[in-house]
């Protein structure tokens, strides 16, 4: 897990070290940031896949490293009680150079940004998604802006770069037949997951899965799959049990 290998880098290291937390960061974006760290000067010591807790959202990720949500990251508020002990935290929805600002000369680092999963449904209009969120991230990612910002952190500190989880492009996964989506329709609505289901269905290959974790009993929607349902479908997703919704990115590079 994602989490779990977070706090076993964390301990292991003893000089100035910060971890970057890109909400939703998925393995799609990975080839601009891996291209644009070269071609910037920098070390890439790792580029790996880990995996994101399950469900695949943002407060699960938080409270596997100690944090009771995301939010109690801001302006330092985390406290002492998580498991990245020491840590100056920072948790912002904010243009990047104005990021790079808040870093100060505090040893250790963990910055949560809220780019790109508060984009996310900004991409789930009509005649959008993918193709244009996809666009958004080139820009992002291969900005001045945001290597500038890369680079305050990265300044006498190892930096790791993931995510809390990744999304799926539903908008593109095949429609259910219609008794599967009778089913899934009623049985997770227009979302990924159900905590209060008691069984998953019958089909074989299994259409979900009743899956126990740490945070708890929970049926997913198991695989690339969509249905008709009030609304329409989301376009952006996760939350289920697709390789993109679950895989996240680990990078971890120094200048």
């Amino acid at each position: 897990m994602t989490a779990e290998r977070l706090v076993d880098w964390w301990s292991s290291n003893e000089g100035g070290k910060a971890v970057l937390i890109l909400d939703a960061f998925s393995l799609r974006e990975c080839p601009w940031l891996l291209m644009q760290a070269e071609e910037r000067g920098y070390t890439v010591h790792d580029a790996t896949v880990t995996c994101a807790e399950l469900p695949a959202d943002t407060t699960p990720f938080a409270k596997a490293l100690g944090f009771a949500q995301r939010s109690a990251l801001a302006n330092n508020g985390a406290g002492g009680a998580h498991r990245l002990a020491g840590a100056r935290t920072e948790c912002v929805d904010i243009a990047w150079h104005d990021c790079a600002h808040l870093i100060g000369a505090e040893p250790n680092w963990v910055f949560w940004h809220h780019w790109p999963d508060h984009r996310l449904h900004e991409h789930d209009a009509p005649g959008r998604g993918l193709s244009s969120l996809t666009k958004e991230a080139e820009k992002h990612l291969t900005s001045d802006e945001f290597w500038s910002f890369v680079q305050r952190l990265a300044t006498g500190r190892r930096v790791v770069i993931t995510a809390d989880h990744g999304y799926a492009a539903s908008g593109l996964f095949p429609d259910s037949d219609k008794e599967q989506t009778q089913y899934l329709r009623q049985t997770f609505k227009s979302g990924r997951w159900n905590e209060d289901a008691e069984e998953a269905g019958s089909w074989v290959p299994p259409i979900d899965l009743l899956l126990e974790s740490r945070n708890g009993r929970r049926l997913y929607v198991n695989g690339r799959r969509k249905w008709k349902s009030a609304g329409g479908y989301p376009t952006l997703t996760h939350g289920g049990l697709s390789v993109l919704e679950v895989a996240v990115p680990w990078i971890e590079l120094s200048k």
